[in-house]
């Protein structure tokens, strides 16, 4: 008798695939008794089958069945199994996004738009990238969007979403992570850079293990207005957001005041007025939006590194979940 443990993501894959068959046989236990049933799986030494009668589902050991029913299910079991391998592997092939999961800062285009993503190979050990059908665990996905001339594919690391990479941020907070570039002849997040960023997001969480429910937020500077725009035109599709060192348009806040927003802003940026984010928080505050704003007394437009390398920026944004 062979012993053959399968995952949670066989189990539910068995389920799925069989209960269309509906492939009724009789079963025989050790003591005689027989049943008409249904096989659904096997997992652990465990046989699971569907009553005929009336489509209830109970688990026997499989030592309590007869020798042949012992042999045909283990049988089913593994053919199962190989079939089940067969299809991670198909799907896995034609996943255009798993290539990128490797732990590294990949380059790729989609939609227009360079970018580079990032996320630990772990992320990709999941039921959504192996179409098998089981409840997959879902991770946050974190959009960075960068300032006015930044170059986020010619360095070894985006130097600003790179924080997020970081081992003693992404141990706690795993997550995947798009920072798209935008292209030197149209440097803008609104437009078609800003639809082409939802599209490519749109795209992964289809392929993806992405939780649809904490997909956050951030930019500097350009950036910053592009999050706000894309705030107001995909209300729906973001958990949270940072600005940083931007601004935007006061009348759009209304659109998304159930985002919770952190605003960041130098007192002393001498490059956007920091009356830009003050005009936004507190446009904000009066469509009674959920946001939280600092001020750094002595900042200057450069306040980027402090806002992206801030746990407490980490921690906050992890918490949100969109309702």
């Amino acid at each position: 008798m062979v012993k053959m443990p399968l995952s949670t993501v066989w189990f539910l894959f068995c389920l799925g695939m069989f209960s269309a068959r509906a492939e009724f046989r009789e079963w025989t236990a050790a003591d005689g008794r027989k049943l008409l049933a249904e096989f659904v799986s096997l997992e652990d030494g465990q046989v699971t089958i569907k009553r005929r009668v009336d489509g209830r589902e109970f688990k026997l050991p499989l030592e309590k069945l007869s020798e042949a029913d012992q042999a045909w299910a283990t049988e089913k079991g593994a053919a199962l199994q190989a079939e089940a391998e067969k299809a991670a592997l198909r799907s896995r092939a034609s996943n255009p996004f798993l290539k990128l999961v490797t732990g590294d800062w990949e380059r790729h285009e989609s939609e227009g738009l360079s970018y580079r993503f990032f996320a630990e190979r772990k992320l990709g050990r999941s039921s959504r990238t192996t179409g098998l059908g089981a409840e997959p665990k879902l991770y946050p996905l974190v959009i960075d969007l960068h300032g006015k001339n930044g170059d986020v594919m010619t360095p070894e690391t985006p130097w600003s979403a790179n924080n997020f990479a970081m081992k003693d941020h992404y141990r706690d907070r795993p997550c995947f992570i798009l920072v798209p570039q935008a292209p030197k002849e149209n440097e803008t997040w609104s437009g078609k850079n800003g639809a082409a960023v939802i599209k490519i997001a749109e795209d992964m969480i289809k392929h993806l293990p992405i939780d649809e429910k904490r997909i956050y937020i951030l930019g500097y500077s350009m950036g910053a207005y592009g999050a706000f725009h894309l705030l107001a035109t995909e209300p729906k599709f973001f958990a949270a957001a940072v600005p940083i060192a931007g601004g935007g348009n006061p009348s759009a806040v209304r659109d998304h005041r159930k985002v919770p927003v952190w605003v960041f802003h130098g007192a002393k940026d001498d490059v956007v007025d920091v009356e830009r984010s003050r005009v936004m928080v507190e446009a904000m505050k009066k469509a009674r939006a959920e946001v939280k704003y600092t001020e750094l007394p002595d900042g200057d437009h450069g306040i980027g590194g402090q806002v992206y390398g801030n746990v407490e920026v980490h921690e906050w944004l992890f918490q949100q979940a969109r309702k």
